[in-house]
């Protein structure tokens, strides 16, 4: 009987550090590699010294067989030392979005042109059905009895201005969601760079609470980066966070841009208490100019999932469908709106600067007169091109050499020629 308060005692000590370290995880981690850093550092700066002194009192040969041991020493420990690298470092061969995964959304523009035909337009009438209610300047259909839809797994969810929202069951029990937007008076080339720039994305996004650049792919023309994502949800419920592998795909061939973001696992974003970690998300923005990337007028398609791990109250799911995804594409599109009119700006402001400079006041005085180069009768023409006058430039040096390659030209030693004399 004496050994179980013991073992009470032995189990809530247990427990205690174990819930602390959970909830200290991220800082423990941080504080260990702060530790590691300093003692590798003490380490190395120690060998520096040891090896400094050892050149001084020692012979050639002898630091020779010292390097050489320490050699044979490190590689006996190299597989260790590579396994506890590989531990602590992301493998972007393995983790990096590959083009053949995203192929297939490239076509995404046509295949929701043909999802659009089948599910929201009558057979009867030929005029678009109403989905959640009725959106102004669009012609619905009135008819009384009901028509069968084509078959398929897109169920039209949610319609509002400029957008059109299908969702599908997957087999887990959640939906895959896939937006259709379209927006006139907005640049391919700004809508894709107000997404990517986390910098920005922190001003006009009030729903990202944390937005950082974990990692970057050094790979040329790769485009991938790591991001840690954390999401404000209610005040009832825990923050989301996401850590996801973002990549850029742009196809000027067919005027199509891809942004593919996939969930990861990075050893720098350990999971942090109290935020859910949602850690099955995927999402593919596709992106088609009316004309060009820099003219105005777009269309777009979003395709995304995500599964938290926990059960949600359908109607939350349902409130985060209908509400927020519509109010971040909202957002997104007036900081595009604002992000082109701040460009706009730049670009006048540089050219006036640049006018500016070109028309500077007459100060009211004359200016000496240049000094004379060439003497001869040439007239000269002060909206000469650049060219003319380098190729001028050119001609007058070639001429310059000429006469100092003439003997005749050469100061007083002309004066030992005879036909300087006698010419």
């Amino acid at each position: 009987m004496k050994s179980f308060p013991r073992r009470v005692f032995l189990l809530r000590v247990h427990r205690y550090f174990v819930d602390h370290l959970k909830n200290r995880s991220d800082s423990i981690l941080r504080l260990w590699m702060d530790q590691c850093e300093y003692i590798v550092s003490q380490r190395i700066r120690r060998g520096q010294q040891m090896l400094s002194l050892y050149t001084k009192i020692c012979a050639e040969e002898e630091i020779r067989e010292l390097l050489g041991r320490l050699r044979r020493h490190v590689q006996r420990h190299a597989k260790g030392i590579m396994l506890s690298a590989v531990a602590f470092t992301f493998n972007w061969n393995d983790e990096r979005i590959t083009l053949e995964s995203v192929r297939e959304h490239f076509e995404e523009i046509n295949f929701v042109e043909k999802l659009k035909e089948s599910t929201l337009v009558c057979r009867k009438c030929f005029k678009r059905r109403i989905i959640d209610k009725k959106i102004d300047g669009i012609e619905y259909c009135v008819c009384t009895d009901a028509h069968k839809r084509c078959p398929s797994d897109w169920e039209p969810y949610l319609e509002r201005q400029d957008l059109i929202i299908w969702r599908q069951m997957q087999p887990c029990g959640k939906f895959v969601y896939k937006v259709y937007g379209e927006y006139t008076d907005v640049s391919a080339q700004d809508f894709l760079h107000v997404q990517t720039d986390l910098e920005y994305r922190r001003e006009w996004d009030s729903t990202a609470i944390a937005l950082e650049l974990i990692d970057t792919d050094t790979s040329p023309g790769s485009n991938s980066h790591v991001i840690y994502w954390e999401m404000l949800w209610p005040k009832l419920f825990a923050n989301r966070d996401y850590v996801y592998n973002r990549r850029t795909f742009v196809d000027r061939k067919r005027q199509v841009i891809v942004i593919a973001n996939k969930s990861t696992h990075h050893p720098r974003c350990p999971v942090k208490p109290p935020n859910q970690r949602v850690s099955d998300y995927w999402s593919y923005m596709v992106i088609k100019p009316s004309k060009s990337f820099k003219s105005t007028g777009l269309r777009f398609v979003l395709t995304y999932f995500d599964d938290p791990g926990i059960v949600i109250p359908p109607a939350v799911t349902s409130w985060v469908a209908r509400k927020q995804m519509p109010e971040f594409l909202n957002r997104l599109h007036a900081a595009t709106l604002k992000y082109a009119q701040m460009r706009h700006d730049e670009e006048v402001e540089a050219l006036n600067r640049v006018y500016a400079h070109e028309n500077l006041p007459d100060p009211g005085y004359e200016y000496p007169p240049d000094p004379e180069v060439a003497t001869d009768d040439k007239p000269t023409s002060s909206s000469s091109s650049g060219g003319d006058r380098i190729l001028e430039e050119v001609v007058d040096a070639q001429e310059e050499e000429e006469e100092a390659s003439d003997p005749k030209n050469k100061s007083w030693w002309r004066f030992f020629h005879p036909y300087y004399y006698f010419a």
